[in-house]
């Protein structure tokens, strides 16, 4: 069995797996970009797994002219660029000693080896140069089959880094199916669902993230709060909320949006237990303020843009589980087109100083509330 991807025929990778097994060492692609090619999605990380030491790898690289960059060579881990990609290229190891977060680790010629240290089936998928396929654990299957299996007990994959309680999940949205049984995996997440707090709140926003950015997200939740994870991350949770959303998404055919979804999930500040942008916290929080205000879609639109009245509408739907007006896009549209007519410069010979500001808020909610229709003419005439 062979994968089809136009990665595999970058010049920069032909030329990265070259240097590799040219020099006579074992050389595979591995993880994500396999298995997204398995699956027919694209892939922006591109892994390689080699018998190569790391040291060894940087040498090669370096001699071949290309940036080469030690990111993690403790474990095994060299980064080099190529044609302004990153291939990040790790020594088949195996974990001899783990604490939740770091390994150490003994480099192995074995991807036997290699793959059962990894976290999930659907990951531990190996492919050669050409494509071949190497599936020493039948993660294949598993891909076929919907299911997210960790790799050998979960309770030893769990506790060599914690951070894999939320990736369950995270699978599970992407690439599972609901219903299946998870009760051993569930108990095991439950269990140690306390070793979350030892890991970073910048990886665990990273991963809620991508969790939520996920299509198929409202099992996983469902999941996660059977096993009390969602205690872990966020102070308030509204499942209802959420799974109302997604109903709307689907009936409108509205793309996924994670901070939509965060935002009809949880009023939580996105700064404290996670540790988000300042922008996206700001953007959740605007979110969550408007979807209580009274504000409609064409105000929303015009006070901000499309997307946040749309993703406001939505959220406010959601919350109280009513369904938008039919007319919401036409409505969005005609407030992201609309042009206050009054410029400050009009009030000037009438006001100044805080009284012209507040005149002009005024008169532009005036004109809001006239649905747009009022000419500056007509505006004007109100204030003399």
């Amino acid at each position: 069995m062979k994968i089809s991807a136009d990665w595999l025929n970058y010049p920069s990778t032909r030329s990265v797996m070259k240097r590799l097994v040219s020099r006579g060492y074992q050389a595979y692609f591995v993880g994500g970009c396999v298995r997204n090619a398995l699956l027919n999605i694209e892939s922006k990380d591109i892994d390689i797994a080699t018998s190569a030491h790391p040291k060894k790898v940087l040498e090669i690289m370096e001699n071949a002219g290309l940036k080469a960059l030690p990111t993690g060579i403790g474990h095994g881990t060299v980064t080099v660029v190529a044609d302004k990609r990153n291939y990040e290229i790790t020594t088949l190891r195996e974990d001899i000693e783990t604490d939740g977060r770091r390994a150490k680790v003994k480099f192995t010629k074995s991807i036997l080896e290699d793959a059962k240290r990894r976290d999930f089936s659907i990951n531990a998928i190996y492919s050669q140069q050409d494509g071949t396929i190497l599936d020493p654990l039948n993660g294949i299957d598993d891909i076929l089959g919907k299911r997210i299996k960790f790799i050998g007990d979960p309770y030893v994959r769990i506790k060599e880094d914690y951070l894999r309680i939320l990736r369950f999940f995270r699978f599970l949205a992407l690439f599972g199916k609901e219903d299946e049984n998870h009760e051993i995996e569930i108990n095991a997440l439950n269990n140690l669902r306390d070793g979350l707090d030892t890991i970073s709140a910048e990886r665990k926003s990273d991963e809620i993230f991508k969790l939520f950015a996920a299509p198929n997200l409202k099992y996983s939740i469902f999941l996660m709060e059977k096993a009390s994870i969602n205690s872990k991350i966020f102070d308030a949770s509204n499942y209802d909320s959420l799974t109302n959303l997604k109903k709307l998404e689907d009936r409108l055919e509205v793309a996924p949006c994670a901070l939509r979804r965060l935002a009809a999930y949880t009023s939580d500040n996105l700064k404290f237990n996670l540790k988000f942008s300042n922008k996206l916290a700001k953007t959740h929080k605007v979110l969550r303020e408007e979807a209580a205000s009274q504000k409609n879609a064409a105000e929303l639109a015009y006070r901000y843009n499309e997307k946040l009245a749309l993703d406001t509408i939505l959220v406010r739907s959601s919350l109280h589980g009513t369904e938008p007006s039919e007319d919401i896009f036409s409505r969005i549209k005609v407030g992201s087109v609309a042009k206050f007519p009054i410029k400050s410069d009009d009030l000037s010979k009438y006001f100044s100083g805080p009284k012209l500001g507040e005149m002009l808020a005024y008169l532009e909610q005036k004109w809001i509330d006239s649905d747009f229709t009022l000419s500056k003419a007509r505006l004007l005439t109100t204030i003399k």
